[in-house]
């Protein structure tokens, strides 16, 4: 657990110092005008840097004391976590394929009835339901289309 808190804490570090390179090509100063562009990721990126070298300090100091500390993830953790990134995941590459109304009900679906283990009645209702209610309200009312993939149009021709 030490380990990736110092790794977190060293990657903090490595933002902020990026953060004040680029802020110093902006201009981080006061101009005639007022701020120059790269004020606050100036201060963002050295608040950064001092939160990282605090955290780093005193993970390492423990480190140093208490020696590595406890496993990251126990032992069995990787399965519930696989059960929400993999569907997850592939709810993204079929977003791209057939669009979100369509991966979101096969989502919803999926979820509900493999891990949720709800009964099909509802798995259907809310997975028909819920894509439904978000194509009407940002498709139709707002007029805001949401993603519709490659091959969405042909499948939603509505």
């Amino acid at each position: 657990m030490r380990t990736a808190d110092i790794l977190i804490a060293l990657f903090f570090l490595v933002v902020g110092c990026l953060l004040i390179f680029d802020a110093v090509r902006l201009g981080f100063g006061w101009g005639v005008t007022g701020p120059e562009a790269g004020l606050f990721p100036f201060y963002l990126g050295l608040g950064l840097i001092v939160c990282s070298l605090l955290t780093f300090w005193g993970i390492y100091g423990k480190y140093k004391k208490d020696g590595y500390g406890k496993r990251l993830m126990p032992v069995g953790a990787l399965k519930p976590i696989l059960w929400v990134l993999i569907p997850s995941t592939g709810m993204i590459i079929l977003t791209e394929l057939v669009g979100l109304h369509i991966a979101a009900a096969l989502f919803l679906g999926f979820y509900m009835r493999t891990v949720g283990k709800i009964a099909w009645v509802k798995t259907l209702l809310v997975s028909f339901l819920v894509p439904l209610s978000l194509y009407i309200a940002f498709d139709k009312l707002f007029l805001v289309p949401l993603p519709q993939g490659l091959w969405g149009d042909m499948l939603i021709p509505f």
